[in-house]
């Protein structure tokens, strides 16, 4: 059975940090519906653990360089975030929690701004989505860190943030993440419900 090393173990429920941020986890069917007849999914778990979240939209229209745009594309982060939280949460269920992810991976978030190098705060408006999995898993920018330290850094994870995209639904970002849970979770969900949801 594979083992998260010690130093990377939260000391905390995650949950009591998703009260805490008042993040609403909805319900299943509002979050996570029926693959059948959809073109993508919201979920695919692999056998070595990783899952891997679809791009959520956040936002609407191109994020410009002005001070009020970038604010309002990093919201449109955190509102991403919150979406990926929730499907995590219920993509996992009923055979695990958010407990369950041992930490974050990577993330792609992807700006919707004027390309040729006319927008230059793409990291500013990403920061938005990143903090939200500082916040819920722990991380050095996490509003629960003090002087960049967290009781976790299961929320870090490496970044890429990219403008220049016209977005679908001309949404201001498009953010994706990749975690990690335990592969032996991973495959009892890939054997009982599958790898996508």
């Amino acid at each position: 059975m594979a083992e998260l090393h010690d130093g990377w173990k939260r000391q905390f429920d995650v949950y009591d940090r998703v009260a805490k941020m008042e993040l609403d986890l909805g319900e299943k069917g509002n979050t996570i519906s029926d693959p059948q007849g959809r073109r993508i999914c919201s979920l695919t778990f692999t056998p070595a653990g990783l899952v891997f979240t679809s791009g959520t939209g956040g936002g609407k229209g191109p994020v410009t360089n002005d001070d009020g745009d970038v604010e309002e594309g990093y919201q449109a982060g955190r509102d991403a975030g919150g979406n990926h939280v929730r499907a995590l949460h219920w993509g996992l269920d009923p055979f695990g929690t958010l407990n369950d992810i041992w930490y974050c991976v990577k993330c792609i978030g992807m700006v919707n701004s004027a390309g040729g190098g006319a927008f230059s705060k793409s990291p500013r408006v990403v920061d938005g989505y990143t903090e939200v999995f500082h916040d819920v898993f722990g991380g050095p920018m996490s509003q629960f860190a003090e002087d960049g330290q967290d009781q976790s850094l299961s929320g870090w994870h490496t970044r890429s943030a990219v403008a220049g995209y016209d977005l679908p639904g001309n949404c201001k970002i498009e953010p994706e993440m990749i975690v990690q849970i335990d592969p032996d979770l991973a495959l009892r969900i890939i054997r009982e419900r599958g790898p996508h949801i």
